[in-house]
C-alpha cells in the first residue's frame, strides 16, 4: 500500500471543516423533529418538549418557537470545532466548570476546562482551584475593572 500523501494533521483539519459545516446551517426541521421527545432540564428532566408545548394548543405556534430559538442559538455558534477534534484525539472531556472575565458591561474573556479520563478528582479542584486564584489575583493586580465568575460544579 502506497504511503498516504496526507498527514494526520490534514484529517484533523478535515474533521474540523466538517464539523464546523454540521453546524453552520443546520436542518431547520431536523432541530425541531429531535427536540420533541427530549427531556427539559428546567423540568428536571421529567417533562418534554413536546409535553410543554403541545402542538394542538394553538396550532404549533409555542412550539415552533423554541426550535427556531435553538436554531439561532446554533447558526450563531462560534467555531470550536478544531478545539473539539483536538479534544477528541487527546481522549479529553470538556468540563462543566469554567470561568468568565467580565468588564462592567459584558463578558471579555472565557476558559472552558477539559480533563484526560486519568485525572483524579482532587487534582481537578486543585488545577481549578490554581486557575481561579491565579487569574483573580492578576485582575485584582491589573485594577482593570474586570471581575472572575465561575461556573460548573466545581467552582473554585
Amino acid at each position: 500500500m502506497a504511503e498516504p500523501t496526507y498527514t494526520r494533521a490534514d484529517l484533523r483539519a478535515e474533521a474540523a471543516r466538517q464539523h464546523f459545516e454540521l453546524t453552520r446551517d443546520p436542518d431547520h426541521m431536523g432541530v425541531g423533529e429531535s427536540m420533541g421527545t427530549e427531556a427539559v432540564p428546567s423540568t428536571n428532566r421529567t417533562h418534554t418538549w413536546e409535553q410543554l408545548l403541545p402542538y394542538d394548543a394553538d396550532d404549533g405556534k409555542a412550539y415552533s418557537t423554541a426550535p427556531d430559538a435553538v436554531h439561532d442559538l446554533i447558526s450563531g455558534a462560534v467555531n470550536l470545532s478544531a478545539w473539539a477534534v483536538e479534544m477528541g484525539v487527546d481522549g479529553l472531556k470538556p468540563s462543566e466548570t469554567g470561568f468568565t472575565i467580565s468588564s462592567s458591561k459584558q463578558p471579555i474573556s472565557r476558559i472552558h476546562l477539559a480533563f484526560g479520563p486519568g485525572m483524579s478528582h482532587e487534582m481537578r479542584s486543585g488545577l481549578i482551584a490554581s486557575i481561579s486564584h491565579a487569574v483573580d489575583a492578576h485582575l485584582r493586580s491589573a485594577s482593570c475593572g474586570a471581575s472572575l465568575s465561575s461556573h460548573g460544579p466545581g467552582r473554585a
